[in-house]
């Protein structure tokens, strides 16, 4: 039991110091197209998410709220997603960046822990449509495991983490966030407005000439707003 309560404290304490992958040089305009296309498979993920953070300790379950908040990076060469957790104060994560590597073919996670570090977590696509990433520490060979991703037709999120101690045995759940789309219920039966700006479902409302369009992120909010009249007269066209 004690070494099931250290390996939860671990989880954040113990990647600090771990070798971070190098940043890859940015990608030509091919790659740039390959890597967005990759990232798209993620479009579920956009938005803000209200979710329940649990683990063990001991032998009681702790819990606590954090919002969990997923949004296209449009001004970089380089195509990427942002996450924020609990607003830059998350418990164990406050944010960081998700790529896709062309030429590895592995999507990549750089995420800042709450010990200010950068964590870099590499992997793939689930069947079911989310992420399995992984990051292995060079010192003492414990591997931590990130499963994310959306249920109930992209009303719930699941962002899991586990720890394997040593590289060897089974993986512990360290702990686990869950919960629903922000403006969404699991009642909800009717059809979800588009992205205007990627057309991915959309909750957030933004509006232009008394009209209201809807955005899947704070990142299309943003790039709707900077420009409005060029995304309105896109999706007309598409009409």
């Amino acid at each position: 039991m004690v070494r099931r309560v250290m390996g939860l404290v671990v989880v954040s304490a113990a990647m600090v110091g771990l070798a971070g992958a190098a940043d890859p040089p940015k990608p030509a305009a091919p790659d740039a197209a390959k890597a967005k296309k990759a990232l798209q498979e993620l479009q579920d993920f956009m938005g803000i998410w209200n979710l329940e953070g649990t683990q063990k300790v001991g032998a009681k379950t702790e819990a606590w709220k954090e919002k969990v908040d997923w949004s296209w990076k449009f001004k970089s060469d380089e195509p990427a997603i942002k996450v924020s957790f609990g607003e830059g104060k998350g418990k164990y994560f406050s944010g960081g960046e998700l790529k896709y590597n062309v030429e590895k073919k592995k999507y990549q996670l750089a995420l800042a822990g709450a010990d200010k570090a950068e964590h870099v977590f590499e992997g793939d696509l689930l069947r079911s449509g989310g992420l399995k990433l992984e990051r292995k520490d060079a010192k003492t060979g414990d591997v931590v495991r990130l499963t994310m991703n959306t249920l109930a037709d992209g009303i719930r999120f699941s962002f899991k983490v586990e720890k394997q101690d040593g590289g060897k045995g089974l993986f512990a759940t360290a702990f686990q966030l869950t919960g629903n789309k922000e403006g969404e219920s699991l009642g909800a039966s009717a059809k979800k407005p588009e992205c205007i700006v990627t057309g991915g479902a959309a909750t957030i409302a933004v509006s232009y000439q008394g009209k209201t369009f809807y955005v899947c992120c704070s990142g299309c909010r943003d790039a709707f707003n900077e420009n409005p009249e060029k995304f309105v007269k896109a999706a007309e066209k598409k009409k």
